[in-house]
Formats: C-alpha cells, sequence, structure tokens
C-alpha cells in the first residue's frame, strides 16, 4: 500500500517572478514485513517562469540590433562588415515602420532613421505585453495547480 499526501503548499507570485514551497509525505508498506516506512521531501523554488526569460531574451536582441542601426546610421558608419550585417537586419526589424517619420540628415552622410526609434518603442511594448499575458498564465496555472 503507498499513501502520498502534499502539504504546506505554499505559492507567492509576484508578476512574472514566482517562488513556492511544496512539502510532500510518501508512506510506503513493506510487502513482506507490513512495517510503513515514511519518506518526506521538501522542495523550494524560485524564479521566473522560462516563457517569460525567452520573450526578454528575443526583446533584448531585437532592441539591440535597433539600436546599432540607429546608432551605425546617425555616425556615418560604412555598410561593411558587422554594421552591413546590422543595416540588412534593421533595415528588415523597422520596415513596418519604415516612412511613418521622415528620416533627416543629422550631416552630410549621418542619416537620422526615426523608423529604428518608432519600431524600439513598439517591439519594446509587445514584449512588456507579452510578459503580462505569460504572468497571467502562469499565476492561473499555479493557482489551479495549487487547488
Amino acid at each position: 500500500m503507498t499513501d502520498m499526501q502534499t502539504r504546506d503548499q505554499a505559492v507567492t507570485n509576484d508578476g512574472e517572478h514566482q517562488s513556492g514551497v511544496i512539502s510532500t509525505t510518501q508512506t510506503v508498506a513493506d510487502p513482506i514485513t507490513g512495517a510503513s516506512m515514511r519518506r518526506s521531501t521538501t522542495r523550494a523554488w524560485s524564479g521566473s517562469s522560462p516563457g517569460v526569460e525567452i520573450v526578454w531574451l528575443v526583446a533584448g536582441v531585437i532592441l539591440a540590433f535597433l539600436a546599432l542601426d540607429f546608432i551605425f546610421h546617425a555616425t556615418g558608419a560604412h555598410n561593411v562588415g558587422f554594421a552591413a550585417f546590422v543595416f540588412s537586419v534593421g533595415t528588415f526589424l523597422a520596415a513596418p515602420f519604415a516612412g511613418i517619420f521622415k528620416t533627416t540628415y543629422a550631416a552630410p552622410g549621418n542619416l537620422v532613421i526615426w523608423a529604428d526609434v518608432l519600431a524600439m518603442v513598439i517591439y519594446s511594448l509587445i514584449a512588456v505585453a507579452i510578459v503580462k499575458v505569460v504572468g497571467m498564465l502562469v499565476a492561473r496555472s499555479s493557482a489551479t495547480a495549487a487547488v
């Protein structure tokens, strides 16, 4: 006979950061002697949801490329090597916002591409919204699991 009980389950949720302590006691009867043995385990955990961390990682990479694209254009970097790669990725990421604001010249050969700035703002807001939704889903799933 095996009897397993979960007790002392406490989960705290602070947005996307969760922590908890779960204690489990298992009672097992020895089939030969009939004696029962108890085994207790306690598990403490803390941290963000992996989904939240992935969203922030992707958002950070996107924002880094857009920021580098903006800086490279504003400082007049040449379209070679790493800068060429950054220009192509930045142009792709800012394409949905191209033409909303006029690209201006800071100096001859130096462009201020406002589509990059707008893209950074929009992508940041999208990342925050996704993190909030993932946090709510994780909180809801942990609340139903605790019941």
